[in-house]
């Protein structure tokens, strides 16, 4: 039995927003007395908009109206209605997802489909995104090497490393195409606060309201490209440009990486230059800082890849949907409220469950941190585990105790304790919950269930008289 989706992705970023439509075949892939399990068999790009300057009403609000005019055009370019789509997902990244109307722009955007996927992107959940998009994290896995993406948009630079296929570490930077602003006269009208004070520190003379001299800029952009490449562990320039110019945490140095590709609309004019005779053909600095990278990363091009994508790595080529049923041997609070729509799944690798509970806990905590909102607090997270083959009570006590210590900041919130596990032990493993923590607090523990890290999942109401629960994950794949 096949079925065919169509799914909407669409990405409102720091510079640019885009849209695409895709169609995908599922089928069920498991024998005819299986337990079914739908996947994708084929995934075609249907439509692919234009590339749009993100509207802004000023520097702190998203124009909501002309963001809805967008995608109700590209709608109608495609020959789609909101009602032809099956799924697909809305997210806003970059220093968009920082405008102060942002969830009120993710809020509107959702409604005109299904079961969208709606996310706002913190720097690492973005630069695994954009990663993951990008096939740097599927190179990984195919060449068995540490990689990373480095993801250079407007306002960030965000860089995942992936080992396996799995990320393993995130860092990001106020490194970005539109750090300086020009109007059409050439006049510098904004230039951001880390550059203007990286700027100070080598005496490179620019100021908003001066007329741009290349050779200063180009010398900024330069510093910029160093501290990337000092990130990634190619050279080390100067660390105290690295300390200016990071958002968040750098790298932690965990891993040699062995291939580094970039991505996102500076990302893609390293690999295919800009030859117009204008250095600055956006008003902003991106052709520049694009040269500039080219030349500090010169001595290591032998580490430098291109990725499957660049400037669309963001873009969600779809939510797509694949529909499970939990296994048999399932525990779940009876208070819990169901059905609970678009969890974001979180989980390590494999070997991460051979840890003592301490070390678990310090591999998730950053995890957890990606959907930590600083105005909200915790959101609602679901733990994907692989689990034991026919454990015995000592290693389901040891589960246990991992999940306690490692999903702390959702056991001390409202959210219910969601656990999923691929091997048939939830009943007994969420039993052993409830009993560690007192029964006080909501738990549902699933197995039979394959979910990644970056996946979403809905958990419907329970099927015959409680046994199971419906499961939708939704994988996002990208263009």
């Amino acid at each position: 039995m096949k079925e065919k989706i169509l799914s909407a992705g669409i990405d409102i970023g720091t510079s640019t927003t885009q849209v695409i439509f895709s169609r995908f075949t599922i089928e069920n892939t498991s024998g005819e007395y299986m337990v079914p399990r739908i996947e994708i068999t084929n995934k075609e790009v249907v439509y692919e908009s234009k590339i749009y300057t993100t509207p802004l009403i000023d520097e702190r609000t998203i124009d909501e109206d002309a963001v809805h005019s967008i995608i109700v055009d590209e709608y109608a370019a495609a020959g789609l209605r909101a009602e032809d789509i099956d799924t697909g997902a809305v997210i806003i990244t970059g220093e968009t997802a920082r405008k102060e109307n942002a969830r009120t722009v993710l809020n509107f955007m959702s409604g005109m489909a299904g079961d969208f996927v709606v996310a706002t992107a913190g720097n690492d959940l973005e630069g695994v995104i954009a990663g993951r998009g990008a096939g740097t994290s599927a190179m990984s896995l195919k060449q068995h090497v540490v990689t990373a993406n480095c993801d250079i948009g407007g306002g960030t630079s965000n860089i995942a490393v992936f080992k396996e296929n799995r990320p393993v570490d995130t860092g990001c930077f106020d490194i970005g195409g539109r750090l300086i602003k020009l109007d059409s006269t050439g006049k510098i009208l904004y230039i951001s606060d880390h550059l203007g004070k990286l700027c100070a520190k080598h005496n490179i003379n620019l100021k908003v309201g001066n007329k741009i001299e290349y050779k200063e800029i180009y010398k900024a952009c330069v510093l910029m490209a160093q501290v990337l490449a000092t990130t990634l562990g190619f050279k080390t320039f100067d660390m105290d440009d690295l300390a200016i110019m990071t958002t968040d945490h750098p790298l932690h140095d965990i891993e040699e990486i062995k291939y580094v590709t970039f991505s996102g609309g500076v990302g893609n004019l390293i690999y295919h230059p800009y030859e117009g005779k204008d250095d600055f053909p956006y008003n902003d600095i991106g052709v520049v800082l694009a040269r500039a990278i080219n030349e500090v990363f010169a001595p290591f091009m032998d580490k430098v890849l291109e990725p499957a994508e660049t400037i669309r790595a963001t873009v969600i080529g779809a939510g797509t949907q694949t529909m499970e049923l939990s296994g048999s041997t399932i525990a779940f609070s009876k208070n819990t409220k169901l059905p609970i729509k678009t969890i974001p799944v979180i989980k390590l690798a494999e070997e991460a469950e051979q840890f003592s509970p301490s070390d678990f806990a310090k591999h998730l905590e950053p995890m957890l941190e990606w959907y930590n909102d600083p105005d909200e607090g915790q959101e609602l997270v679901a733990l994907s585990l692989k689990g034991a083959n026919c454990p015995l009570f000592a290693e389901i006590e040891r589960y246990a105790d991992l999940i306690v210590a490692g999903m702390q900041p959702i056991i001390k919130s409202n959210h219910p304790l969601i656990v999923v596990i691929e091997e048939d032990m939830g009943k007994s493993l969420g039993q052993n919950l409830m009993v560690k923590l007192n029964r006080s607090k909501d738990i549902i523990c699933i197995d039979s269930v394959r979910c990644n890290q970056g996946d979403y999942i809905d958990i419907g109401e329970p099927l015959m008289n409680g046994r199971i629960l419906p499961v939708v994950v939704k994988t996002l794949v990208f263009n």
